[in-house]
């Protein structure tokens, strides 16, 4: 066989290989989002699934980003290590509230050990972030992505305050007269803002290499802030319980961000095309306004 056939052997292998792959994830995905659809056939499995199933899909992508790591990641490896310490925090969470659901049959107190774990699950994945996209090399960049996201975040805060988080503080401020839990309804969505600022933040940016890490990464945080986001409405957070459809897009960003390394290791594999050097840049948004 020749040099340029023994290559194009190699491409299509593994462009199959990560067909497959995401044939596998979509099935996967697709299975769970038509059993919590359907309630899984009765409340005890759906309980069941909605706890120790989310544990099982975080633990994976907590395991899976540990190994790539482990493997040999280069200068990128803090964050994949990051990224696997902030699905372990939302395996452990989730395992806690299968604990007293499915094995003491109580209703989860508020606040409680798991409330510790979720509330850890956005910090190491915001610095995951930053590690993985392209750092600013300058003091002026810096304070460019800072700009970018104060401007995000400020505009987020100001539209979920006025739809949603004054609502929410009102009503646990009613419900319960403890700082407890009024202060965990409005951590989670504040969590949330600085997490989906981060992540537009970093969208807008050009990065010359693992890029395709970084928009698996991107998709995996954004569905799991869209379900948080959905979680935390006062209409149906009055109204859920373990099992129900909303576990599907958690469980699909668990299972997105653990494919996330190896896609980027497949595409790390092919070569680069010589061309003259051409200076890369940022776009701002705080520039552009």
């Amino acid at each position: 066989m020749s040099a340029l056939g023994a290559l194009l052997a190699t491409r299509s292998e593994s462009g199959s290989t990560g067909m497959r792959s995401r044939i596998l994830l979509g099935l996967v995905c697709a299975g769970y989002s038509v059993g919590a659809a359907f309630g899984w056939g009765s409340p005890q499995v759906a309980v069941f699934m909605g706890d120790f199933g989310l544990a099982a899909a975080a633990l994976v992508a907590a395991v899976s980003c540990f190994l790539y790591a482990r493997a040999g990641a280069g200068r990128l490896r803090p964050a994949w290590l990051l990224f696997s310490l902030s699905s372990l925090m939302a395996a452990c969470g989730n395992a806690v509230w299968g604990w007293y659901e499915v094995i003491l049959g109580v209703p989860v107190p508020t606040p409680s050990l798991a409330d510790v774990f979720f509330l850890c699950f956005a910090p190491p994945a915001i610095v995951g972030l930053l590690v993985l996209a392209k750092r600013p090399v300058t003091r002026a960049g810096w304070v460019c992505l800072a700009l970018d996201a104060w401007l995000i975040g400020g505009s987020l805060l100001t539209l979920a305050w006025s739809l949603a988080l004054a609502h929410t503080a009102h009503l646990a401020g009613v419900q319960d007269t403890s700082v407890a839990p009024a202060a965990l309804s409005l951590a989670y969505p504040l969590l949330d803002i600085v997490l989906v600022s981060m992540v537009l933040a970093l969208h807008f940016r050009r990065a010359g290499v693992n890029r395709s890490a970084v928009n698996t990464a991107i998709a995996a945080l954004a569905l799991t802030v869209l379900s948080d986001a959905v979680f935390t409405s006062p209409l149906l957070r009055s109204t859920y319980h373990s099992g129900q459809l909303l576990d599907a897009g958690w469980f699909a960003g668990s299972l997105l961000l653990a494919y996330a390394p190896w896609g980027a290791r497949r595409g790390a594999r092919r070569p680069a095309r010589p061309g003259p050097p051409r200076a890369t840049a940022s776009r701002p948004i705080a520039g552009s306004l």
